[in-house]
């Protein structure tokens, strides 16, 4: 009966204590798709809609007595108001199990392999659709077959950048012109520059484009989030003293250490708990609720820039937007799946979505641009 203890039956027939869990870390949010509004199906794979502006004020009276001349006359349609437009874009992802797998395997904390496969596919797609659509994508045209639709993605629309792809109608010498100007985007080499001022200055010229006070939602960069966290934190004094000035009058020539950085603290001295965040910015021009994630980046590259296939993430950029004038229209169901024929190597899925961005008027949008944290 000693040969039977466990110590000596070396894995024969013996099946280790397996938990039927999986622990799942990668939990990430997607902020922008998950607040956008759903949109209206796109009844074509290329839509538009139409930003406006209304005329600014009027200086000087009108002669008692005189009549209207023919080049007096106004057009409020014409004159203020263009036509943009975008792509819908294909989001799919296929999956597979083995035949084994599906009907025999046991996988422990899985009771479907096949519906899990699917669950995560649809997880896959939306994190796609999240880094498209907050990214600087181009919009593009299927070419014949050689090349797919794409969707121009948010930081493309901030700027400009879609002038001349047919999509963002009307460039900075044209009247009207729905390009977003210079002081609502911040550029820089490292994001612990941001200053309370520079976050005023982007909300200022939202204001001075929309003249309206709102509460705007940023996505943010994990680093860009640490540097709104630290617009709590340390100061730096300017101060320098000098030492070794020649007597009579001279220059100095020794520089001592300026002053030290006094930390400031927004919490009771008697609370026993350290609280450190920004989730809100109130300024003089609106309020910014702050949105971390880690799908904010680029896709171009090059000189000029052009689209890739690869996902550059930017934590130290931001998005500042007005969720009021962003709207995702898919076409059909959010993510269908279908069954795909299965000829011997076993069951297999096709998840797809089709969704284009609507980005209703760049004038009302801001943008962080720093290279580093």
């Amino acid at each position: 009966m000693p040969l039977l203890t466990e110590p000596n039956l070396s894995g024969r027939g013996k099946r280790e204590d397996l938990m039927d869990m999986i622990a799942l870390v990668d939990a990430k949010d997607t902020p922008f798709t998950s607040m956008a509004r759903k949109g209206s199906k796109p009844g074509n794979m290329y839509f538009r809609w139409q930003a406006d502006q209304n005329p600014g004020p009027t200086i000087g009276g009108v002669v008692d007595g005189t009549d209207v001349t023919s080049g007096s006359y106004n057009n409020f349609v014409t004159g203020y108001r263009k036509e943009l437009a975008n792509y819908a874009q294909i989001f799919r992802q296929t999956v597979r199990v083995s035949k084994l797998t599906q009907d025999i395997a046991d996988v422990a904390g899985i009771r479907d392999e096949l519906s899990d496969n699917i669950a995560k596919a649809i997880i896959a797609i939306k994190r796609s659709m999240e880094a498209t659509f907050t990214s600087d994508q181009y919009g593009q045209q299927d070419q014949g077959g050689s090349t797919p639709y794409l969707t121009a993605g948010i930081q493309a629309w901030i700027g400009g950048d879609n002038i001349g792809t047919g999509l963002n109608i009307g460039s900075g010498t044209t009247t009207p012109s729905f390009v977003t100007p210079d002081a609502s985007i911040v550029s820089g080499a490292n994001a612990s520059a941001l200053t309370d001022a520079t976050v005023q200055g982007v909300l200022k010229s939202i204001y001075d484009q929309t003249g309206k006070y709102k509460s705007f939602d940023a996505i943010v960069g994990t680093d860009l989030k640490r540097a709104f966290t630290a617009l709590l934190g340390t100061t730096a004094l300017t101060t320098t003293a000098y030492n070794g000035v020649p007597s009579g009058g001279g220059t100095a020539t020794n520089l001592v250490a300026g002053a030290t950085k006094v930390q400031t603290f927004q919490r009771d001295a008697a609370a026993d708990t350290f609280i450190q965040s920004v989730d809100v910015f109130q300024g003089d021009f609106g309020t910014v609720r702050l949105h971390p994630t880690t799908f904010l980046g680029t896709v171009r590259s090059g000189t000029p820039p052009v689209n890739t296939t690869t996902l550059t993430n930017r934590s130290a950029y931001g998005i500042v937007l007005d969720m009021d004038l962003v709207e995702i229209r898919y076409g059909g169901n959010v993510a269908q799946v279908t069954a795909l024929p299965d000829n011997g190597g076993g069951p297999a899925r096709l998840v797809e979505a089709v969704a284009g961005l609507v980005v209703g008027n760049p004038l009302g949008f801001g943008k962080f641009t720093y290279t580093a944290a």
